[in-house]
């Protein structure tokens, strides 16, 4: 199960990889800036075991199941450290100029660190159940990346729009996400706050693609040439790959546990993964490129 959970993984991280790659219309970089980022990310893990190894009592998990609980633990256990580590790659390469040099890197390298985090962590998940691959390349990968992206976009907002320096706004940037990724982590943990958890995600999904929107109507290399069209299909490829991974985890249930399995997991799993995927190329590939517009990361855009 191992292999078959590494590659799923990687197919995941793939797909968000090169949906990334292809949103960066106006100044993309080498493809090598792109995995030392990825690579971060999956390395950062190691402090997190670290502290876990040192500390057990941190993982510690309530016995009570009342929401605040489950919340403060979730929150000062779990994601606190996470986004720490989940950041630290992007922290790292915005000291080098040569790599960081446009509004969108911001949401790019962020979003690539994070996923570097969630890859190994989807190993270890999948690892023991390959039924859960579609809900992880969904919802917690979006939460992972918006939480991160999060943190770089306010450092680039407030840093543009108020000349905040970005130390600054991390200290306040940081724990906000933080909040996010433990409301999430309460919600879903929970059968009876379980459909809440899904809200939550639909509008980090959403707040996510208005940064990419911010970002790009900000870029320093904003030119007049039309790139809806490179962002359309970077939305109809994102589409095709979240297919594949849906094909992929039936396959891989149907040799390890029968095909029986794996026509169950595809008559459950298909109007998830529709809706999904629906909800990803609705939410991402759609933005409006307006040069020097600021849209509002949540509510609904007036028609212009």
């Amino acid at each position: 199960m191992f292999y078959f959970a590494l590659i799923a993984s990687f197919l995941i991280a793939l797909v968000y990889i090169r949906f990334l790659r292809q949103m960066d219309v106006f100044e993309p970089e080498q493809w090598r800036y792109t995995w030392i980022c990825f690579l971060l990310g999956v390395f950062s893990v190691a402090g997190i075991f670290s502290v876990y190894y040192f500390f057990p009592q941190i993982m510690a998990r309530p016995q009570d199941g009342n929401f605040a609980i489950r919340f403060q633990f979730h929150f000062f256990s779990v994601a606190s450290l996470e986004e720490l580590a989940k950041i630290s790659p992007f922290l790292l390469l915005l000291m080098s100029k040569r790599v960081i040099n446009e509004s969108f890197d911001y949401i790019k390298y962020a979003s690539l660190g994070a996923m570097g985090f969630a890859a190994l962590e989807n190993v270890l998940y999948f690892s023991r159940n390959l039924h859960i691959i579609e809900g992880r390349a969904f919802y917690t990968a979006v939460m992972h990346m918006f939480t991160s992206s999060l943190i770089a976009y306010c450092m680039y907002a407030f840093k543009k729009r108020f000349n905040i320096p970005g130390f600054v706004v991390f200290c306040f940037a940081y724990p906000i996400a933080a909040g996010f990724h433990g409301l999430f982590n309460a919600l879903i943990s929970s059968g009876q706050t379980y459909l809440l958890g899904i809200g939550l995600v639909l509008c980090m999904l959403i707040a996510w693609g208005r940064m990419m929107n911010n970002t790009l109507n900000h870029s320093e290399f904003f030119h007049s040439e039309p790139v809806q069209n490179k962002i359309t299909m970077a939305g109809i490829q994102l589409l095709i790959g979240w297919g594949l991974v849906f094909l992929f985890a039936a396959f891989a249930i149907g040799i390890l546990e029968g095909w029986s399995q794996s026509f169950v997991f595809l008559r459950e799993g298909f109007v998830f993964g529709f809706i999904s995927g629906a909800g990803l190329y609705l939410a991402l590939a759609r933005p409006r490129i307006r040069q020097g517009k600021w849209f509002p990361l949540i509510g609904r855009l007036k028609k212009e």
